[in-house]
């Protein structure tokens, strides 16, 4: 009789903390990637939202005589300019920005059911002079309520952009509107930089794009020279430069 020798094979302990540090290092490279992946993903849908809601913008201006939607609605209804649109496209979700991940608790007008999510606000600034006439300063700059032919260069007059909060829901007809001054849109998981540092805002002329906050305020047209009546009475309140957010360019 004789003993035959078996031989054995596998990881020694060596090979197998190299092989989980291989796969550590891997990760901590592509998890990241996976994330920025999906973040793209998620702001290149809301920036698909934007365009579809400026195009039901653009068909009601054309059956109300070239007239924009008015962000608060008009009198005896007041119905906020999400729902005056909102038949033009007929799908509540696509007022929602995947990256808005405010909690909006139960709907306004019917507390035994959960609020439907608005993201999105009209440019209209809360008037700093006081004066909410049609020649009010707020008035004077928003594409909002306004005829077509009142903006000057659509393709640069923002006229949506994003204000998620707690608050902003289907059935609330306030905090309908937006402006670059406004400390909830600069704040924390506020509109601004709600997409890698910055957010997607969308025109006049029916196009929408990712911009940082501060590109918004270049300013545009006569403004450079700040011979913009609107802009100069507006530096008074510390505003100036309007930039996009100011149709008289």
């Amino acid at each position: 009789m004789y003993s035959r020798r078996r031989n054995t094979s596998g990881f020694t302990l060596i090979e197998l903390l190299v092989v989980i540090a291989i796969i550590a290092i891997l990760a901590a490279i592509l998890f990241p990637v996976f994330a920025q992946a999906r973040e793209k993903a998620r702001a290149i849908s809301c920036l698909s939202n934007m365009k579809q809601i400026m195009l039901g913008e653009m068909m009601y201006s054309q059956d109300y005589d070239e007239m924009h939607s008015w962000t608060w609605g008009w009198a005896p209804s007041w119905t906020p300019w999400h729902q005056q649109v909102d038949p033009y496209i007929k799908n509540k979700a696509i007022w929602h920005c995947p990256d808005d991940v405010w909690s909006r608790g139960q709907d306004a007008a019917n507390n035994k059911i959960p609020a439907t999510p608005v993201s999105y606000s009209q440019n209209f600034d809360w008037p700093v002079d006081g004066d909410w006439s049609p020649g009010g300063l707020s008035y004077s700059m928003s594409p909002a309520a306004s005829a077509d032919s009142s903006i000057v260069s659509p393709a640069s007059t923002i006229f949506m952009a994003e204000r998620p909060n707690w608050y902003h829901q289907w059935s609330e007809g306030w905090a309908t509107e937006v402006f670059w001054t406004y400390g909830e849109f600069n704040m924390q998981g506020g509109g601004a930089t709600l997409h890698s540092q910055g957010s997607n805002y969308a025109f006049a002329d029916g196009h929408a794009k990712w911009m940082r906050e501060d590109a918004t305020r270049t300013p545009q047209g006569i403004q450079v020279q700040g011979t913009d009546p609107v802009d100069v009475k507006l530096k008074q309140y510390g505003m100036y430069p309007s930039g996009m957010w100011d149709k008289d360019q």
